[in-house]
């Protein structure tokens, strides 16, 4: 906790991204103990809570400390109950830039070694090609996971299961299904539009979708743009895949 705390000192230290008033970030019920998470500080971007008997998992760290600390407020009006987890499903900024404000509350940072590993080792240049996009982005410091997995994992007492089925959008990416929701946390592997694929591994990207057909899935969230989307959005990017231009 101390180290965290030191690490959002340093982050505080380079500034806040400057965030205009017309972005939000916004926390609205979904299904059960489910709760989406909608944000577009620098990219829209979605993300989930889940609301567990004692506490609150929360599935992508978003942006930075500062869009951490408001998804954290938001928490706060609908559960008194803490954030204890958080899941990096990936290695960028998107999905782990908040981390040291979580740290600073005493939250486990969780994902894969493989995303760790990533992060240790691409975390400055994954943050210089995010500035690159967004000129605001802060140069923020790495900011680790504390718990890895060598795949899959179980949280909340197996309410929430994080998935890895292979390269996609990046090595690590992973899923987190919520079986008794029967919802789908695509993060950045699945989405309406075929958006980045600077990091995909395109030729294992359909193999790795098509494992999903073995989960009932309900409801898929989408990691960017519009948030809700039935289960067909595996099969719409799947023939967004096919139909791209090399």
């Amino acid at each position: 906790m101390v180290r965290g705390l030191l690490i959002l000192l340093a982050w505080l230290a380079l500034g806040q991204p400057a965030i205009s008033q017309e972005s939000q970030l916004r926390l609205s019920h979904l299904e059960g103990r489910l709760y989406l998470i909608e944000d577009n500080f620098f990219f829209s971007e979605n993300s989930a809570a889940f609301v567990g008997d004692k506490h609150v998992t929360i599935i992508g760290a978003t942006w930075t400390p500062q869009t951490a600390r408001l998804l954290s407020q938001a928490v706060a009006q609908v559960t008194n109950k803490p954030i204890k987890e958080v899941i990096n499903t990936n290695y960028h900024p998107d999905r782990a830039g908040g981390n040291a404000f979580f740290k600073s509350l005493g939250a486990r940072i969780i994902s894969t070694r493989m995303t760790s590993e990533l992060m240790s080792s691409e975390w400055a240049s994954i943050v210089h090609y995010t500035q690159k996009a967004f000129p605001d982005y802060p140069a923020l410091p790495l900011c680790l996971p504390d718990t890895t997995f060598d795949g899959d994992f179980n949280l909340q007492d197996g309410k929430v299961k994080a998935l890895y089925f292979g390269p996609s959008h990046t090595p690590d990416g992973i899923f987190v299904y919520f079986p008794e929701e029967k919802v789908l946390y695509g993060g950045c592997i699945l989405k309406e539009k075929l958006g980045n694929l600077d990091f995909a591994n395109i030729e294992e990207y359909p193999k790795t979708l098509r494992k999903l057909r073995a989960l009932e899935i309900k409801t898929v969230i989408a990691g960017h743009y519009s948030a809700i989307h039935g289960p067909e959005l595996i099969d719409t990017y799947l023939d967004l895949l096919a139909r791209r231009e090399p």
